[in-house]
């Protein structure tokens, strides 16, 4: 079971996020949005430094989130794509050490979704890294706005029959249904044998 939060770090949700996981002794992976950080002065710079420290993983998810940047005409943009996410590498080493790299990334909107990903996956091949998306999902980006307890019945429905599970939330400004339903998205799977890891 992999709890996977994009968009972050926002200085209004993450910080619940952060407590539920810390009460719940379970560890999360956080793709951070560089924009979302820059946007959060300081106090997102501290709060992904809490991450790190607290052992959750850190992974790339973009500068930009731009689809029109990244994606024109929805197929990859190689070029737009390592400086976007190049960008992205030297916000997280600004805060967490030179030496701080991260083999994982996520495309925004998923690698699923886009043409022209060959090139791409030649690129992350050649320089180690791995895009990862997701095969369950909360729902908290998609359709209507959804209270936490209708967020959680849509992790389950998605998740369902699943061995592995990579669920997929974000912790971005206005997501707070999402820290409601986090206590009981753990508990669930918790209760259903499943064990918690990070994408490292």
């Amino acid at each position: 079971m992999f709890l996977t939060f994009d968009d972050g770090s926002s200085n209004s949700v993450t910080p619940k996020i952060l407590k539920t996981l810390d009460e719940n002794n379970v560890k999360a992976t956080f793709f951070i949005t560089g924009k979302t950080v820059e946007n959060g002065g300081e106090k997102s710079r501290k709060l992904i430094k809490e991450e790190y420290s607290k052992g959750h993983a850190i992974a790339n998810h973009s500068y930009s989130h731009d689809y029109k940047k990244l994606y024109p005409n929805r197929i990859v943009n190689l070029e737009s794509f390592k400086e976007d996410f190049k960008k992205n590498d030297d916000i997280l080493k600004s805060i967490l050490g030179e030496n701080f790299s991260t083999r994982v990334l996520r495309l925004p909107g998923g690698h699923m979704s886009w043409k022209g990903t060959d090139k791409l996956d030649v690129h992350l091949n050649e320089s180690d890294r791995v895009s990862i998306d997701w095969n369950a999902l909360n729902a908290d980006a998609e359709g209507k706005k959804k209270n936490a307890q209708e967020l959680v019945e849509h992790a389950k429905k998605t998740s369902k029959d699943k061995e592995m599970v990579v669920l997929l939330m974000h912790d971005t400004y206005g997501k707070e249904e999402t820290a409601k339903a986090l206590p009981e998205i753990i508990k669930y799977f918790k209760d259903n044998g499943y064990e918690f890891k990070t994408l490292g």
